[in-house]
């Protein structure tokens, strides 16, 4: 069985997910999304004794990239997002130590994360998915995607922002998640807002689902 580290903290001042997942095995964890209040997630990470590998963005809006300098230097640690969030203008503040695309991996300890390009949201939007974890809190499990803002609990992002297109959002819903092979009703979505849900779940219950099944 793997045991996994997931950690999920809201910080900042619209209530940010910020993940801390990784595998309790080898210790080994990223972070997803920052937020604000990076002294939260240090204290974190150092309390379970974490080792973060990467900084990975879902995309680059203000409220998942505020103080995510502070952590990286704390930790030395690179940062990892889509080129098209920064060719965009959405996000240039940093340039990514690793660009990321549709099709890549990132091994965290004996864990893959896959990427998906995931745009509508911001252009340069990513998920992030794993097949390996089959358990989450007692509940049994096919893998887990964090989302950022795409696809919420019950609601999907906003799509009426800078960068934004909600054609293309409905779009990565319907062909990168629901109708994904690899991705099934059983995973768990771990979005940038909110609780988590099911893909299942968000099949029957989002008030949006005609629009992207």
């Amino acid at each position: 069985m793997l045991f996994l580290i997931l950690k999920r903290l809201i910080v900042g001042p619209l209530g940010t997910n910020s993940y801390i997942f990784g595998s309790n095995e080898s210790k080994e964890v990223v972070i997803i999304d920052v937020g604000g209040e990076p002294e939260i997630i240090i204290d974190t990470i150092e309390k379970i004794n974490a080792k973060p590998i990467g900084l990975l963005l879902t995309h680059g809006h203000y409220d998942h990239t505020l103080k995510l300098g502070k952590l990286m230097r704390y930790f030395k640690i690179p940062l990892m997002f889509n080129k098209k969030e920064f060719d965009s203008g959405i996000y240039t503040h940093k340039k990514a130590d690793r660009w990321l695309s549709e099709g890549d991996s990132i091994k965290v300890g004996e864990i893959t994360l896959n990427i998906l390009e995931t745009p509508g949201h911001s252009p340069g939007a990513l998920s992030y998915y794993s097949k390996e974890p089959n358990e989450f809190d007692g509940q049994k499990i096919d893998g887990i995607i964090f989302t950022g803002d795409l696809i919420f609990r019950r609601s999907i992002g906003r799509s009426d922002l800078r960068g934004g297109d909600s054609k293309l959002l409905f779009s990565s819903i319907r062909n990168k998640i629901m109708y994904n092979p690899e991705i099934s009703d059983n995973f768990l979505i771990f979005p940038g807002h909110m609780d988590s849900t099911s893909v299942g779940e968000e099949r029957k219950l989002n008030m949006f689902k005609n629009y992207f099944l």
